[in-house]
């Protein structure tokens, strides 16, 4: 049996991503990646899922009775410097603060690359008027932003699927999305072919991508490329 169809893809996704499918079954699991687009598509929708992002929430300041329990349990006061080493401590410090704000006076005048610029590229229209995304691609071709003027997210047992179509081609997969606003990075060869003439459309699949290759659930925003 292919991975893709495996009744525990869900679990099998999980473990690799934490690290605990190990041996054989995680040798198994990356020639799948390679082989089956549907256990590829299937992990990077579980990648985006629970992507983690950084919160204040995180941190966490011990107070200063607790820092000073922790000096005294370590006896953390056998390891300070002697006085006449703090006089290469300043030294060392001083030398940093020069170079430090030298480095400051002299940013202004680095060569620094210029942020990557975006252009429309397509504009994706559904049948209800708010239904309206925006596609744009990166000035160097490697990466498309999707800026939808109503935010729209999929069930849970769904997702949205981005579709190239070519004049006269069998449409392509770009990637597949949990949100109509999203990043995409573009992978060598599919992005030579946006050009005029192709359309870009976003259909409805199960949860993880088209089982099939193509398109199989409703088309819910579609657009000409512009250039």
């Amino acid at each position: 049996m292919k991975l893709g169809a495996h009744p525990k893809l869900d679990a099998l996704c999980g473990e690799f991503l934490i690290g605990t499918l190990r041996g054989a079954a995680r040798r198994r699991f990356e020639r799948a990646l390679a082989r089956e687009p549907a256990v590829s598509r299937r992990l990077q929708y579980w990648e985006q899922l629970i992507a983690v992002e950084y919160s204040e929430k995180f941190l966490a300041k011990p107070s200063a009775a607790t820092w000073q329990r922790i000096k005294r349990d370590l006896a953390l006061h056998r390891f300070a410097a002697p006085w006449y080493a703090k006089v290469w401590l300043w030294r060392i410090w001083a030398a940093a603060a020069t170079a430090a704000l030298v480095l400051v006076l002299g940013l202004p005048y680095v060569n620094r690359p210029a942020p990557v610029g975006y252009s429309t590229l397509a504009l994706m229209q559904g049948k209800a008027p708010e239904a309206q995304v925006t596609v744009e691609l990166s000035d160097d071709r490697r990466a498309l932003r999707l800026l939808a003027a109503r935010p729209v997210q999929a069930a849970p047992s769904q997702s949205f699927e981005l579709w190239l179509i070519p004049p006269g081609g069998a449409p392509k997969s770009l990637a597949v999305i949990g949100t109509l606003d999203s990043q995409i990075e573009l992978r060598g060869a599919l992005a030579q072919p946006l050009a005029r003439g192709s359309k870009l459309a976003v259909s409805v699949e199960p949860a993880g991508g088209s089982p099939t290759g193509g398109p199989t659930g409703p088309v819910i925003v579609i657009g000409d490329v512009l250039s």
